[in-house]
């Protein structure tokens, strides 16, 4: 041979080799496209969802800008608003707030999301479209609403009839069939009602101090300035705790959370990808097994090991680059099922576009990935002596076993290899995508190190187990079962392979059945059941009284004062100065703070003291939370700025409370005396026997219509669907993970495929039927995938417990059904994976074979 084997002869070789072992690579072209079809469906769902945001970023905002605030605009920032006006700006004031409404049909009132608009400018962009046909601004009026169908539903009305809100009456003019910027809105619990602003204000819900959602839509003029820039650097002066979004950018709260979906989605399909790039360096090594004597010949007559290499690394790529084709095909069906599964929160229109990038990075990835896994095999095509393969069958010695490169080099450059395509696959900044993709390898190498050992012990339980088997085990199952072991098997990989798929979907099938147990079960002793929202100050103990009269109300209900504060510096250094990071620069924003006189119940104090009764002194107790990410002390001391109010407290303690109150939502209780006289809404809480929660919301809507009383039974329910249409997205795609095991399975007895046909014609020149050996078979395929169920099922129960216990403080409780029934679905795919790897077997005549040896 020449010295450098041209690759194009290289490529003829390997597509010569793959043509006659077809059935082979074929499982392992659709383990790879299994893979890649669930990372580029991802990719280019993300894509084409980012697309439509900045395609019709002015459509979703319904203007030009918006801007975002949880407070009552200032007369200063009223005066901003009117200088932009002034200057061709226009903008309108959007509302959102949640309450009660109710029906003369329906006996209990129902906790609606209440928009209120300026029909006559809201949508700048866009159109409501409402059912029956009417013109938005003819349709909503100071005496008439729209709502969203399931509201009539839960009030048993229909257009024309009266809504009750607030204590007002309203008309319903329609349904709301179409909402421009529905996706981002601030509040969306329960049906929802749009209203106009003089109806608001009639309804009396909004008050000094309210903690509605405030949104303006800003109009920039059509030519010349203000331009968006000008106009957004104006706003972020005068709101600095605003959330500001314009139409030449892509929503940045939406952006930030599609962003980390499409990254954990992207890994699980990565994780699937990896487990064909198994399947393609399993088949690999099992294809250079039986090509041992076509390897020694080609060095026999002057090949060089890097000359045989490149052969096999074509072989490779090809494989790689044909699964990754077809998975960029199978990626256009991925993506198209998104909308349908989160169509509930996001009416999203198909793009007539396709985006190629991710099709391109998904066949790149896939010849990476499989390229790397083979390396194993590749590189011990060096060691492949022609003596040794020639006296194998004198000689002990077993060929290709000596490695020139450690295994340990080999395998670390899998792992860097496979963390760099997970760091690129990450949508943060280069410190995210490093973090993303060390983690990722790092789980990778104890993942599959843990499965293998698990699954080599579960193997050898099995072989140990059957060698002490009684003797009337049926031949059949002893036969079927000692299988697993014939020479070249890959059983170990095909368990390993399946096991992840398994582990995976069945641990995020019993985190989501923990957290819904956990949202159903029954309340401890004392938990409020009813919250109260929005009571008015002067009301405050005239509800707190009325309730406690009330059947069913086992305590005096906790009613907490909240009033809007802004930390402004720590111990002299400015709070932006502070290095907060993710959740914990939520403190540069507005928090709700209360004042109590006494230490509520079930609070530990883990430092300092609380304040004596009758103590004026301006002092505060932090949360155990607040104090660790502010890095606060007893003694440290907090400036404030409470409604233009500066205010000095010092830490007198830090608390830590486990009880469910709306004392413990505030991480500030300031001492008796600091907040008097400020803008403050008052929330309570109550403990109710759930048979009576009902008639308790029928008669404090009667007697206080601006209270909103939410029953937790509601929220639960609202909790229940988000975490199910979650868990739905996520098994959608770690179900890929289970499909590329079954057919790496597939796969694997695809490579004993001559030595079960030589099986096959021994069993029958013995007289075997065909019966009979099909159920040896069958006992083989099912015996894999049991192994492979419970090796799965019993990590997925431990990786379920420590996610549970160390992340959301929940006791993990075993699911025999559950783990019962995924072995046996496990044990079904395996053997409909094996059969169709080998049923052809079994039609082979044996002197068609016997002619052949």
């Amino acid at each position: 041979m020449n010295r450098q084997l041209p690759w194009r002869v290289a490529i003829r070789i390997a597509w010569r080799e793959m043509r006659a072992s077809r059935s082979r690579f074929l499982f392992v072209v659709l383990a790879v496209a299994i893979g890649v079809g669930s990372l580029t469906g991802v990719r280019s769902f993300g894509s084409a969802f980012r697309h439509m945001l900045l395609r019709e970023a002015r459509t979703l905002m319904a203007g030009d800008m918006s801007l975002r605030v949880f407070a009552l605009p200032t007369s200063e920032q009223d005066a901003v608003l009117q200088d932009l006006a002034l200057r061709g700006v226009q903008h309108t004031w959007i509302t959102e707030t949640v309450t009660m409404a109710s029906s003369a049909a329906a006996e209990d009132p129902v906790l609606t999301s209440v928009k209120a608009v300026d029909p006559a400018a809201y949508p700048y962009y866009g159109a409501v479209k409402l059912d029956p046909p009417l013109p938005f601004r003819d349709a909503l009026k100071a005496q008439s609403v729209v709502v969203s169908d399931d509201l009539l539903v839960r009030l048993k009305v229909k257009t024309g009839d009266t809504l009750h809100l607030g204590g007002q009456d309203f008309r319903i003019a329609g349904v709301v069939t179409s909402e421009p910027d529905r996706m981002t809105g601030s509040l969306n619990v329960g049906p929802r009602v749009m209203i106009t602003r003089e109806g608001l204000e009639r309804t009396g819900l909004i008050s000094l101090g309210s903690r509605a959602a405030e949104r303006y839509l800003f109009r920039l003029p059509a030519a010349g300035p203000p331009g968006v820039a000008e106009v957004r650097q104006i706003l972020k002066n005068n709101f600095p705790e605003a959330t500001i979004a314009d139409y030449t950018e892509t929503h940045p709260i939406i952006t930030r959370g599609l962003d980390r979906a499409t990254t954990f989605l992207s890994l699980i399909g990565l994780i699937a990808l990896v487990i064909g790039a198994m399947g393609v360096g399993s088949a690999m090594h099992g294809h250079l097994q039986q090509k041992l004597d076509s390897i020694a010949v080609m060095k026999c007559i002057g090949a060089r090991s890097a000359q045989v290499i490149r052969i096999y690394t074509a072989q490779t790529l090809m494989l790689g680059l044909s699964g990754g084709i077809l998975g960029a095909l199978l990626g256009v069906a991925v993506a198209s099922a998104f909308p349908g599964l989160i169509a509930k929160y996001f009416s999203i229109q198909g793009s007539a576009s396709w985006d190629a990038w991710p099709a391109v990075q998904g066949v790149a990835i896939a010849c990476l990935v499989t390229l790397l896994f083979t390396l194993p095999p590749l590189l011990g095509i060096r060691a492949i002596r022609p003596a040794e393969v020639f006296r194998r069958d004198v000689s002990a010695s077993k060929p290709g076993r000596r490695f020139l490169w450690p295994v340990f080099f080999v395998r670390a450059l899998i792992l860097l290899g496979t963390g760099a395509v997970a760091g690129t696959l990450s949508e943060g900044n280069f410190r995210d995508a490093v973090r993303t993709g060390a983690i990722f390898a790092a789980g990778l190498a104890a993942g599959l190190a843990l499965l293998s050992l698990a699954a080599w012990l579960a193997l050898r339980g099995v072989r140990l187990a059957l060698r002490h088997a009684p003797a009337w085990l049926p031949g059949m199952l002893r036969h079927g079962i000692a299988n697993l072991y014939r020479p070249g098997n890959q059983a170990q990989s095909a368990v390993v392979a399946l096991g992840v798929g398994v582990m995976f979907t069945l641990t995020v099938f019993l985190v989501q059945s923990a957290l819904v147990r956990q949202i159903r079960g029954s309340a401890p002793p004392g938990m409020p059941n009813v919250f109260l929202l929005d009571i008015p100050g002067a009301q405050r103990q005239t509800v707190a009284d009325f309730i406690l009269t009330q059947p069913g109300v086992t305590a005096a209900p906790d009613v907490a004062q909240a009033v809007a504060a802004r930390i402004t510096a720590i111990d002299g250094v400015p709070v932006d100065q502070l290095p907060l990071r993710a959740f914990g620069r939520r403190f540069l924003r507005t928090r709700s703070v209360t004042e109590m006189e006494s230490k509520p119940p079930e609070t530990q104090i883990l430092s300092g003291a609380w304040w004596p009764p009758g103590d004026r002194d301006p002092e505060a107790c932090v949360t155990e939370e607040a104090a660790r990410i502010l890095r606060l002390k007893t003694g440290s001391l907090i400036e404030w700025d409470i409604w233009k109010r500066p205010v000095r407290t010092r830490v007198a303690c830090i608390q830590r409370t486990e009880a469910i109150r709306m004392s413990a939502r505030f991480e500030f209780i300031f001492s008796p005396g600091q907040l008097t006289g400020l803008p403050a809404v008052y929330y309570g809480s109550a403990r109710v026997r759930p048979p009576d929660v009902p008639a308790l919301q029928r008669v404090m809507y009667q007697r206080f219509p601006t209270v909103t009383v939410v029953n937790m039974a509601d929220v639960m329910a609202i909790v229940e669907d988000v975490v199910d249409r979650i868990a739905l997205v996520i098994r959608f795609i770690s179900a890929f993970t289970i499909l590329a095991g079954a057919v790496m399975v597939a796969s694997s007895i695809a490579g004993t495929r001559f030595r079960r046909m030589r099986e096959v014609v021994i069993l029958k020149t013995l007289g075997a039927t065909r019966n009979r050996i099909a159920g040896i078979f069958s006992v083989e395929f099912l015996a894999l995938g049991g192994i492979a169920g419970t090796m799965g099922t019993l990590l997925a129960s431990g990786f379920a417990a420590l996610v549970l216990k160390q992340l959301l403080d929940i006791e993990f409780h075993p699911d025999a059904l559950s783990g019962g029934i995924t072995i046996a679905l496990t044990a079904v795919v395996a053997a409909a994976a094996g059969w169709a790897a080998s049923f052809r077997i079994l039609g082979r005549k044996p002197l068609e074979i016997l002619r052949g040896e």
